[in-house]
């Protein structure tokens, strides 16, 4: 039951945030989390062996390896693009990895998987990623979302033009259910560091709003992402 009543509560946001500045994004990913043996084999046999990603529907797909503030060792997740939650849905019931035999269960370690809905719009270009969660009020996720898109112009304006961010919800996610996540997404380390470097001098200071909307942070990573197959 209270899964029901979140998604209930999920569709209310959207509807909302579609009739005031922020509009959510068309379609939906999927990620499947797991804790991998060697990431980098691991990346290159999903590469190798991409008929899966078509298989389910996929448009586009890819991983991000989490490179600090791990849950777990080797922790990554593989995930995929589609171009509605129905597609995600039904994709995901295409391919079962706990069902999966061969090489690929040798090389893994399955953790958990979820669907995600971006609450802004979001560039699918896969880079250097922060990724934070945070836990919001359902009143409150119209104005946090506004204030990151605002952040993301300002940022942009000074002289971050690849910088941009998402905001996402996720929909049967188990313990991701009760979180906002947010992907601040940059072409390189250096470019993340330099624009952390200007918030501690004092800049950014609409982080710091969008961040007093919520009740904290309930973890922070940075993850390093790249696009595996396209349709």
């Amino acid at each position: 039951m209270k899964n029901l009543l979140f998604i209930l509560v999920l569709l209310v946001s959207v509807n909302t945030l579609a009739d005031g500045h922020v509009k959510p994004e068309e379609g939906a990913f999927t990620s499947l989390y797991v804790a991998a043996a060697d990431v980098d084999k691991y990346t290159d046999f999903l590469r190798e062996n991409s008929d899966a990603f078509k298989s389910i529907g996929s448009s586009d797909a890819g991983v991000c390896i989490t490179r600090s503030g791990n849950q777990y060792p080797g922790q990554m997740m593989v995930w995929n693009a589609f171009p509605s939650v129905e597609a995600a849905m039904i994709g995901s019931l295409k391919y079962d990895p706990n069902t999966a035999t061969g090489q690929i269960t040798k090389m893994r370690e399955l953790k958990h998987s979820t669907i995600w809905k971006s609450l802004k719009s979001f560039r699918l270009e896969p880079g250097h990623e922060v990724v934070a969660r945070f836990k919001i009020q359902q009143n409150n996720i119209n104005a946090f979302v506004e204030i990151m898109a605002k952040l993301e112009k300002e940022v942009q304006k000074n002289g971050h033009p690849n910088f941009f961010n998402g905001v996402f919800v996720s929909i049967a996610g188990g313990k991701e259910s009760q979180t906002i996540k947010v992907r601040n997404i940059t072409n390189s380390a250096s470019d993340q560091g330099k624009i952390v470097d200007e918030y501690f001098s004092g800049k950014y200071k609409l982080f710091d709003e969008a961040v007093a909307l919520t009740e904290g942070f309930v973890d922070e990573q940075i993850q390093v992402c790249e696009q595996i197959y396209k349709q």
